[in-house]
This record gives structure tokens, sequence and C-alpha cells, in this order.
């Protein structure tokens, strides 16, 4: 009984050791909103960089939902940390719900979450395809998307995959991972996605990373873009 007990001592470790291996540092917090004036909200937060400074962020900016929108100014911030400790401690020194009247003027609040990246990717926001999805092997699917990745690219495409891991999504986003492939423009992302369905060699790649999903809860298509860095 006791070797039994080691041996599953041992295993649990070797687990958890290969998933903090695995994941790269930093964590995400998101603000979904809607907004009556995207555009507008936008330039506010561009010409109003106090609370991103507040608040410790080193990076900010938007994505605006442009196909499979839930409602009409659907959109949201996102702000880049260094830790988990830092976006957690965010989350509780900041409440989007007792804004500025200004931002209370200019959108109004949905949920607000947190991500954790579970593989490397070059932070350019642009024209992206987001899937949220149940996986029963959250590992086993970055490592196909960095394969994925690599092929891509190697076809001759540029693009960036990002996976990210939900720590207090509330009823929208826990149980779900976000899958994002971030290009620079529509049409870099529909040259893809023809060569997928014309039967790209990386094509199996997605196709097998298949058995590790077990639902597509939605995928939409958004524009993102930093709005804020800190110096």
């Amino acid at each position: 009984m006791n070797h039994l007990k080691f041996t599953f001592t041992i295993l649990i470790s070797l687990v958890f050791s290969s998933l903090a291996m695995a994941a790269p540092e930093g964590a995400i917090t998101t603000l979904t909103v809607q907004a009556d004036d995207i555009n507008k909200y936008v330039q506010y937060m561009k010409k109003n960089p106090e609370t991103f400074k507040a608040i410790g962020s080193d990076v900010a900016g938007v994505c605006v939902t442009r196909a499979g929108n839930n409602y009409p100014g659907e959109m949201f911030v996102w702000n880049v940390f260094p830790s988990l400790e830092k976006a957690l401690g965010m989350i509780e020194a900041y409440d989007p719900a007792n804004p500025a009247p200004a931002f209370d003027r200019l959108r109004s609040v949905k949920y607000a979450a947190v991500f954790k990246p579970l593989k490397e990717f070059d932070l350019e926001p642009g024209f992206e395809r987001l899937w949220r999805i149940k996986l029963n092997d959250e590992m086993a699917f970055t490592n196909k998307m960095t394969e994925l990745e690599a092929a891509i690219r190697a076809a001759g495409n540029k693009v960036n995959l990002a996976v990210f891991a939900p720590v207090g999504g509330g009823i929208h986003e826990t149980g779900m991972h976000h899958f994002r492939a971030i290009f620079k423009s529509g049409s870099e992302a529909g040259k893809v996605l023809d060569q997928f369905y014309a039967g790209a060699s990386f094509s199996s790649i997605w196709i097998e990373a298949q058995q590790y999903v077990d639902e597509i809860v939605s995928e939409t298509i958004e524009v993102c873009e930093v709005i804020y860095t800190a110096k």
C-alpha cells in the first residue's frame, strides 16, 4: 500500500511539474462590455490612460467582435500582467462595476475574467478568430497548436496561435478554453482557411487535435489592437 501511495504521489507530482514547465509566464484580464459607440469609447481610453497606469497594466488593448456577435457593440478590454499574482491583485483592487462617470456613459459592463496563457505567442493583435472550446486534455491540445503554428508558418503564412485557460470565468467562461488564431488581416486569415479546405499538409494537425476537443461552444471573429503600453 505504501509503495502504491508513493508511486501515485510521484505521478501526480510529475503531472503538475509538466504543467508548470509548459505554461509560459503572464496573465491577461478581460472586461467584456457593450458600447453604443465603440470608436468613441476606444478613443477615450487612448486619450485617458490613467486607469491602465493605476492598475499596473503592462499592455492594454481592445477586441471588437465583428462576426458572431451576441449583441450590438460587443467588445472587451484586455490587460496584460507579468503573473497571475499581479492580475488577481488587480481584480481585488479595481471594481469595474463602480467606474468613473465618463466610463459609465460610454459602456455597460457584462463581466470580467482572467486568463492564463498555456503556450508562448507573440503579442501582435490583429484579425483574430476565437474558439471557445471544452477540452479533455488542455496540454495535449496546446502542444498540437504549437505544432500547427509551426506548420502554417512553414507553408509561408504569418500567424500566431494562442491557448488560454480561464480563471474566475463565471457562467460565461468556466469550463472553456480560448483558442485564438491571430492574423494581420482578414485576407491573411482567409488565405490560410482556403489552404486548409484545399487539403494543405497542416490540415491534418488540426484534425488530429480534435480528439482533445469535447465541444466547440462558440466561434467568433474579432479585430484587436493595443491602446496602451507602460513606459
